[in-house]
């Protein structure tokens, strides 16, 4: 806990479904919660975001519908809702992160007088590229400091704010999730996989820069060498129908389990053989690879973004280009072929995690860039 003068911190986020995003926002609460800070949890009506911040005890504002697109009149709403709130609870730090959450938040700040302003983060989830239209100009000059999740989202965001204006903290699963017990044998029953597959597993959103087309690409010369494998895919998302025609097309319909959402992710990673994360682009971190070190996986995933910082090519797994899968095929088969080196690597894995990814880490950097940018604006 913090020795200095509490903060009053107010966290937004527009998704409705549960994903990446919303568990780093959480996670990043808890922490700051940990260190003696009041936060609240905000987005849309329903979120299951709201609702679990809620569930944890944290202050919860949901009086919003950020929508997506451009309708007025209901950007409208969101931001007086916005301004009376903030006027109300007198925040010392917004922190957005998502592009509706964060237009409307910066309208609502710039209702209120200047004395009245907290200061404004934006975090920055994904590694798309922003493009510095003036639009887009007038709103960084709106935001004090941006947080990204790691190194490799900052070089997108250059001449938006100066360098200083930037800084990365890595996300974190929380250990305690984890601690699941032996359900190995449990979990492949309920899937009805048998005793002697290898299972390699995604866990990621059903959506085409996740890759899951690349990985079905590679199964037919991963089958021909261990005909045993069997993949199983968790999350939804709208790639789901082109999955399964892929799927049809290929003659591997039968080899390939769509989960759909699961609260039990902990659970599916013991009965994994293999964990693969295959993203083609957008992935700036790949937070679903530190749950799987954490549950000891062995781990071939492709280089984008900010996957490098946890898949180190040959110590805690294999890294791949991505988009070729041929190379993803070798990998996934070598690690198969492997698999006292994998695991050994996997340990190394859940090493790296245990020491540099940890949910405490956040909550104190996360506080640090606070504490800078209300400094600065003293």
């Amino acid at each position: 806990m913090t020795a200095e003068k509490p903060l009053r911190i107010f966290h937004i986020n527009m998704h409705h479904k549960w994903g990446g995003q919303p568990n780093r926002i959480l996670t990043t609460a808890l922490g700051l919660r940990a260190r003696g800070h009041h936060v609240c949890v905000s987005g849309p009506k329903g979120a299951m975001l709201v609702e679990r911040a809620g569930a944890q005890g944290l202050a919860a504002f949901d009086d919003l519908e950020l929508h997506r697109g451009f309708r007025p009149a209901s950007m409208w709403r969101d931001i007086k809702a916005l301004e009376a709130h903030f006027r109300a609870e007198k925040y010392d730090v917004i922190d957005t992160h998502g592009s509706q959450d964060t237009w409307a938040s910066a309208f609502a700040l710039r209702r209120l007088a200047a004395g009245e302003r907290p200061a404004f983060v934006r975090t920055r989830h994904n590694i798309f590229p922003v493009a510095k239209h003036p639009l887009n100009r007038w709103l960084y000059r709106q935001i004090d400091h941006v947080v990204t999740i790691s190194p490799q989202v900052i070089p997108l965001m250059e001449g938006l704010l100066p360098a200083e204006a930037f800084t990365a903290i890595y996300s974190a699963p929380d250990p305690k999730r984890f601690d699941v017990g032996d359900c190995r044998a449990a979990v492949r029953e309920e899937l009805d996989v048998a005793a002697d597959a290898e299972i390699v597993g995604v866990v990621a959103r059903l959506a085409p820069e996740k890759g899951h087309r690349v990985l079905l690409d590679a199964a037919p010369a991963i089958l021909e060498a261990r005909p045993q494998v069997r993949f199983i895919f968790v999350g939804t998302g709208r790639s789901r129908p082109a999955i399964e025609e892929q799927a049809a097309a290929l003659g591997i319909a039968d080899r390939v389990i769509l989960t759909g959402f699961r609260e039990d992710v902990p659970r599916l990673l013991q009965a994994f053989d293999l964990f693969v994360l295959p993203p083609i682009s957008g992935e700036s971190l790949g937070t679903s690879i530190l749950e799987a070190f954490l549950m000891e996986r062995p781990v071939v995933a492709t280089d984008v973004g900010g996957v490098r910082e946890s898949v180190r090519d040959g110590e805690t797994g294999r890294l791949v280009p991505a988009e070729n899968p041929a190379a993803l095929a070798e990998a996934i088969l070598d690690q198969l072929s492997h698999p006292n080196r994998a695991k050994d690597w996997a340990r190394a894995g859940k090493a790296l995690v245990e020491a540099e990814f940890t949910p405490e880490m956040i909550g104190r950097k996360t506080e640090d860039v606070y504490r800078r940018v209300l400094a600065a604006r003293r």
